[in-house]
């Protein structure tokens, strides 16, 4: 092995415990890349880069086996192991593929009950002013009963006024 295929070993294994811890789990890497394939679309859509992280994952699952198990070539470079690095920090920061999920889904969760919120406050208001146009109603129809009873009333009143006057 020489020092990067050391390093990488090194960081794979401190990302691998981080996995099995987050997951409670055996399996690490494996378990997190078994994850991301039990994902249902909908939510693989919120990561943009949903693909590279997997393939990345998978990449350096296969290296990792590789110099396991002392195969002549490993096929691992710089890269590799700073790609093993920045995901490892990602899930500490939780900006990894599922906590960027679960984030967006807090969003989008919060965002329904506003929105069920606002929908109730306007449901109330419609009812409200329901409520408020047949008391008006009312009241009218109460005001135009009133005049017509007094219409009535003062009618005979007001013709032989006129009678009289004229």
């Amino acid at each position: 092995m020489d020092n990067i295929e050391i390093e990488f070993f090194e960081e794979y294994k401190k990302l691998d415990n981080l996995c099995k811890d987050l997951f409670r789990s055996n399996q690490g890497v494996t378990k997190y890349i078994e994850e991301m394939e039990k994902t249902p679309f909908i939510d693989r859509r919120l990561v943009n880069s949903w693909n590279n992280y997997y393939d990345m994952l998978k990449h350096a699952r296969w290296i990792r086996n590789n110099i396991a198990h002392n195969n002549e070539y490993s096929g691992c470079n710089k890269d590799d192991v700073e790609n093993i690095k920045n995901f490892y920090q990602q899930i500490i920061e939780q900006k990894d593929p599922f906590s960027i999920i679960n984030e967006k889904n807090k969003e989008l969760q919060e965002y329904n009950e506003v929105n069920r919120m606002e929908e109730n406050r306007e449901i109330t208001f419609v009812e409200n002013n329901k409520k408020t146009r047949i008391e008006f109603e009312k009241i009218l129809m109460i005001v135009f009963a009133i005049m017509f009873i007094m219409v009535i009333l003062f009618l005979p009143l007001i013709l032989f006024s006129l009678v009289i006057i004229l």
